[in-house]
């Protein structure tokens, strides 16, 4: 299951709404503001990851201000 629902469509949105040239920083913050359960949902799942992994190991689920970034640079390179 998805960590975020609709997810092109809510990055497509959050960009949208910055100006050109804005940096990552713009990014999280706009996504924050437009999207607060979403990012709640991402810091629950990391977390989630964080307590089930044994200690010593890793698990797949990135931090939540990287996943961000990774879905962001998803999507920009399916829009080149």
């Amino acid at each position: 299951m998805a960590v975020i629902t609709k997810k092109d469509e809510k990055i497509e949105n959050v960009v949208g709404e910055l100006n050109e040239g804005y940096s990552f920083d713009d990014f999280i913050n706009k996504f924050q503001e437009l999207y607060p359960k979403d990012w709640s949902k991402i810091e629950r799942e990391h977390a989630k990851h964080e307590r089930k992994t044994k200690s010593g190991k890793t698990h797949p689920m990135p931090e939540p201000i990287q996943y961000l970034k990774n879905a962001l640079n998803v999507w920009n390179k399916k829009k080149k």
